[in-house]
């Protein structure tokens, strides 16, 4: 009773409303309603305080692999720094841990780094189903997946992207220590592929080529148009040493400006393109992968085009305002310059493109974890 009527004070200092709600539904006995409001807290605003709550309520209403899971969660948060509140959150993963059996999960192949499997256990018991539903980090202890189960027979169901469902059954036992081993089959390819997973490919399949095509066509084009027009000026029998302002020096710079957002255009398209066409892998890890080295190798590119179109910015405009004009420097200044512009374009367009895929991704991975938790009845469903 000192540990709730410490987590209630903990709870009722600075908390929000919803915390507060919550702790008052708990002091009235009203234990699921409690649980439910503090986890419900947390996804809506992300307070830590909430989570805490629903842990000491799950235990009370006598759901302890809940009530741990709850504090563990709890504990892993970055923002759970408050050192009381930590003990609480202890010393409920404790109480829980006490009065449960523990599962250890082995699969093969072994769970890499960048997956996430998630493990759900069910067990029947007084007329309705008791789910638990978490991440595998979550559950990580000591390098090893743990479950923490209420003693009685439960379900376990492994959910990994790309290979079947492993299901597994188990009768937990207050102390016993269990190891479920889970030989995982990889999916047929044509099973692999989801309704969003094709909606996704669509997108980029439609997008790239629409964007990069179009800046690629367009670039092309102004950039021949106005490389024709430089080369007709430098070959111009009259821009010689002594040649005129009007008539030589000032179309060559308006030509050679054209053609370097030609240049720049098709680079952007180029970069857009290829970036889109990453977003076609049906790997996601590879997906990212890929788009990570494209933004670095934009960010490069876009990098080595600055410091081209700075020195042939100098150079050409040297060269083009020389008292005796020469076509040869006039031209090479004018290579420098739109290459320069082309590599920045193509850079920002790689970087730009695969940047903004990835973002794409973490944001929907954050939508779907956040959409992950709820509480439905006297049951915590994911």
């Amino acid at each position: 009773m000192i540990a709730w009527a410490l987590a209630l004070s903990i709870t009722a200092g600075s908390a929000p409303d919803c915390v507060h709600a919550a702790s008052e539904a708990l002091a009235h006995g009203q234990v699921e309603g409690a649980a439910r409001r503090g986890e419900a807290c947390f996804r809506a605003g992300g307070h830590p305080q909430g989570l805490l709550l629903a842990s000491q309520a799950w235990l009370q209403a006598g759901r302890l692999a809940h009530a741990r899971l709850a504090a563990r969660r709890y504990l892993a948060l970055r923002t759970a720094t408050d050192k009381a509140a930590r003990a609480v959150a202890e010393l409920v993963a404790a109480s829980a841990a006490r009065e449960t059996g523990t599962v250890h999960l082995a699969v093969d192949p072994t769970v890499a780094p960048d997956e996430a499997p998630t493990v759900t256990a069910t067990r029947a018991g007084d007329g309705e189903a008791l789910t638990l539903r978490a991440r595998w980090d979550e559950l990580r202890e000591g390098g090893t997946a743990t479950l923490a189960l209420d003693p009685g027979p439960w379900v376990v169901t492994i959910a990994r992207p790309g290979y079947l469902d492993a299901r597994l059954e188990v009768t937990s036992a207050k102390g016993q220590v269990t190891t479920l081993a889970a030989d995982m089959t990889r999916m047929p390819r044509a099973a692999l592929v989801t309704p969003e997973e094709r909606r996704r490919r669509r997108s980029w399949a439609i997008a790239a080529p629409l964007i990069g095509g179009a800046g690629i066509v367009s670039g092309a084009a102004i950039a021949a148009v106005s490389l024709v027009n430089v080369d007709a000026v430098l070959r111009d029998m009259s821009c010689g040493p002594d040649a005129s302002l009007a008539g030589c020096r000032r179309p060559a710079a308006i030509w050679t400006e054209r053609a370097a957002g030609g240049t720049a255009a098709l680079g952007f398209g180029a970069g857009v393109l290829l970036a889109g066409l990453s977003g076609l892998a049906g790997d996601e890890v590879v997906r990212r992968r890929m788009w990570t080295a494209e933004a670095i190798a934009g960010g490069a590119l876009a990098g080595a085009g600055v410091a081209t179109l700075a020195y042939g910015t100098t150079f050409f405009v040297t060269a083009n305002g020389h008292e005796r004009w020469d076509a040869e420097s006039v031209e090479f200044g004018e290579v420098l310059y739109t290459t320069g512009f082309g590599l920045v374009g193509a850079g920002i367009g790689l970087a730009a493109t695969a940047a903004g895929g990835l973002v794409a991704d973490a944001l929907q991975h954050r939508r779907g974890r956040r959409a992950a938790w709820q509480f439905v009845g006297g049951a915590l469903r994911f």
